[in-house]
């Protein structure tokens, strides 16, 4: 056991020294993002593969009598089209086509949600990830013509809906993860308003 807390301890360390070269000082705030829209996301995704995965094959079903509807056998005399296992297949086919292009667009969105947010000196860092790399932007809060919005208050304040968004010219610029106002993420957020 000591010899797993020993590696640990060193690959925390590494890491650290990693995060300081990185960012340029140790001196930095990391905002703590709500992770509660993302196992919701991802609950909501799988309920929908689970649940509906059963009732695929109404989907061939469908092709089926569409094709009936349309007379298309009639008029093309191709006799495969008067089988209904054939539309089947075309319907496993179009339900892991939507599946795919779900769970693409679920992990676009899981990607947006769950950027690191890091606060150091007088700028924001941001970092995404991208496959097996990384994206950063750096944001200065104290540009000129820039208007900070932050949404918070009442229910949202303990659902953790809070976020902070940069506007210019009534343009979005920059845009904060979802996050819960309380502990570290007040510090920052005191810090940032400057109150």
């Amino acid at each position: 056991m000591k010899i797993i807390n020993k590696w640990i301890s060193k690959w925390k360390e590494i890491r650290s020294k990693k995060e300081t070269a990185y960012f340029g000082t140790s001196l930095y705030d990391e905002l703590t993002v709500n992770p509660i829209p993302s196992l919701l996301l991802i609950l909501a995704a799988v309920l929908f593969f689970t649940y509906s995965l059963p009732y695929a094959f109404y989907l061939g079903k469908f092709f089926y009598w569409f094709v009936g509807v349309l007379e298309i056998t009639k008029v093309l005399k191709i006799p495969f089209l008067d089988e209904l296992r054939y539309y089947h297949y075309l319907s496993v086919f179009v339900y892991f086509y939507i599946a795919a292009s779900l769970l693409i667009d679920v992990s676009r969105l899981l990607n947006k949600w769950n950027i690191r947010t890091i606060v150091v000196k007088n700028e924001i860092w941001q970092i995404q990830r991208f496959g097996f790399g990384k994206k950063l932007t750096k944001f200065n809060f104290e540009t000129e013509g820039l208007e900070l919005g932050y949404e918070h208050g009442g229910l949202s304040d303990y659902l953790g809906w809070n976020r902070m968004i940069w506007e210019k010219n009534g343009k979005a610029i920059f845009t904060t993860p979802y996050f819960f106002p309380y502990k570290k993420n007040r510090n920052i957020v005191n810090r940032i308003l400057k109150r």
